[in-house]
């Protein structure tokens, strides 16, 4: 059986029963829609798995929908005209992972392929972290426009005014002051938090973030961040998607 299929009948099957609200069904069509869209129409269910259900839902949905959410916030500032809208609205996190396990329960009654035992530990698992990562790109996006980047900061500017050098300097002999990549959570000590590049594993203390962040990294979530060095620490410039602890990313 194939994933179109299996589809198609979990939506007929929806629409044999009259108890089925009309946003229900919805949530259930859009659901269903990302995921041919990121798996090819022909699976075979049997074929999805565990992995590829996580890397579907922690890394490619949750890209989609920041991105979507960071337009949405930046269109305030911006001509409507010049916003990418989405093809198709995108369904909240809650609502694609109740839609996920209602379409697995049902292909499981149907063709028996277990899908729903292979899956829930990791829709349990998303459904408390890949609405907390998507919350902590919206609030650090928006922390770093409101602060307009590192390079908005006076130290910045008056340094470079003056032929100076400041306590943001990243040119320091024998230090580096500038660092990019994915960083894995380890430590929270208030807003300080320690990280660990997933590349190098090289672990760097202390970077500073904005206080109501820090009280949600209570797991090992994975940013996409550029740091600066500063003397309270490393300093967040930019920042990219926060991904729930155990996505592969690369």
């Amino acid at each position: 059986m194939t994933l179109a299929e299996a589809i198609a009948g979990f939506l007929d099957s929806l629409t044999q029963k009259s108890s089925t609200l009309a946003q229900q069904r919805q949530a259930y069509e859009q659901a269903t829609l990302l995921l041919t869209e990121y798996f090819s129409p022909s699976l075979q269910l049997n074929e999805m798995t565990e992995a590829r259900l996580r890397d579907f839902l922690a890394r490619w949905y949750l890209e989609r929908i920041c991105t979507s959410t960071l337009k949405s916030a930046e269109s305030v500032a911006l001509s409507v005209s010049s916003i990418r809208e989405e093809p198709h609205e995108l369904p909240a996190p809650q609502q694609l992972l109740t839609s996920m396990s209602g379409f697995f329960l049902w292909a499981d009654n149907h063709f028996a392929h277990e899908l729903a035992a292979r899956c829930s530990q990791t829709l349990t698992e998303l459904g408390e972290t890949l609405p907390r990562a998507i919350e902590i790109t919206r609030l650090l996006s928006k922390s770093i426009r409101e602060r307009r980047g590192a390079f908005g900061f006076p130290e910045f500017l008056t340094s470079f005014e003056e032929g100076g050098h400041s306590e943001y300097d990243i040119d320091t002999p024998g230090d580096v002051g500038a660092l990019e990549g994915y960083f894995r959570i380890i430590r929270v000590a208030g807003t300080l938090i320690e990280g660990e590049d997933l590349i190098s594993e090289e672990r760097v203390w202390p970077i500073v973030f904005p206080l109501e962040i820090a009280a949600l990294l209570d797991r090992s979530y994975v940013i996409n961040l550029e740091l600066v060095r500063t003397k309270q620490g490393w300093e967040i410039a930019d920042c990219g998607f926060a991904y729930p602890p155990g996505t592969e990313i690369g």
